[in-house]
């Protein structure tokens, strides 16, 4: 039987905005810089792993139960095929050529390696200028290769980084407008307006030496509420939020929300307000574990 023909060029995911391209930087911007996105992954990740084992060999469910560098196999698998789409286990064998030992390598370093017909020869692993290649042997494979549905590449998975990344940026960005707010005592600054009256306006040096001043003595959370002694011809504006700038909160939560359906994980189950009563609960549990 002869094999269909795949496409030897692989297509990198294309992130639109500001969104980071490279998978590190994806990674640390929505998983390790984002609570909700990190819950959410554990939550499938060790769900997965807890999960009932059955296999026909002892020694081999014994292998997929073990570690893999010191952190579960299922999990770490799990956790990759969430975020990059793709998760490569190496298998390693003994002299007479028998599986010993499960190792689940990071997807970022991994890449295909196709023949004449676009179908997978060998797998490259990259660390710096390293590299090992572990052939595609169907019979006795030194690499398992796991990949969730990608309807635009015929080698690599799609992860669910990219569909979340919208939801993360909006939730990072409240996250900081609320860390910014309460730096500022939980109000925004306002304007110093220098009325003397005769229409003159400060000078350059004046103007310098009243900005830093305001800097050293009236800026960041150390100062929030400090009384504030204003010379003559000064005097303080403030100013106020708007509705739709205090609506930072809903914004979060609908972000987080979002985050969560890209992750596949009924809001309820990471702690989101909205639809927590008892039952939906305890069905989105079932949901969950299938």
């Amino acid at each position: 039987m002869v094999r269909p023909a795949l496409s030897r060029a692989g297509t990198a995911a294309a992130w639109g905005g500001e969104w980071p391209r490279s998978y590190e930087a994806q990674v640390r911007e929505g998983f390790v810089g984002n609570v909700v996105a990190q819950r959410a992954v554990k939550l499938v990740a060790e769900s997965v792993a807890d999960a009932p084992l059955a296999a026909s060999d002892p020694v081999l469910a014994t292998m997929v139960a073990a570690r893999s560098g010191g952190q579960p196999l299922l999990e770490t698998v799990a956790a990759q095929l969430l975020l990059h789409g793709n998760a490569y286990v190496q298998v390693l064998r003994d002299a007479e050529g028998a599986a010993v030992d499960l190792y689940a390598l990071r997807p970022e370093r991994v890449s295909v390696e196709v023949d004449a017909g676009g179908w997978p020869a060998a797998y490259r692993y990259a660390v710096g200028e390293r590299v090992t290649r572990l052939a595609a042997d169907p019979v006795r494979p030194q690499l398992i290769h796991l990949r969730s549905f990608n309807p635009v590449d015929d080698h690599y998975g799609l992860g669910c980084l990219g569909a979340a990344a919208g939801a993360v940026a909006i939730h990072n960005a409240a996250t900081r407008w609320n860390k910014a707010l309460l730096d500022n005592a939980a109000r925004p600054s306002g304007a110093l307006v220098y009325e003397p009256g005769d229409g003159s306006a400060l000078g350059a040096e004046q103007f310098d030496r009243l900005k830093a001043e305001m800097e050293a003595g009236f800026a960041g959370a150390g100062n929030a509420g400090r009384p504030m002694l204003l010379e003559g011809g000064l005097r303080w504006q403030p100013l106020s939020l708007s509705p739709a700038e205090m609506d930072f909160v809903g914004l979060k939560t609908a972000a987080a929300r979002e985050i969560a359906l890209a992750f596949g994980v009924p809001p309820m189950l990471l702690g989101l307000p909205g639809d927590a009563t008892y039952a939906n609960y305890r069905e989105a549990n079932r949901a969950l574990c299938g």
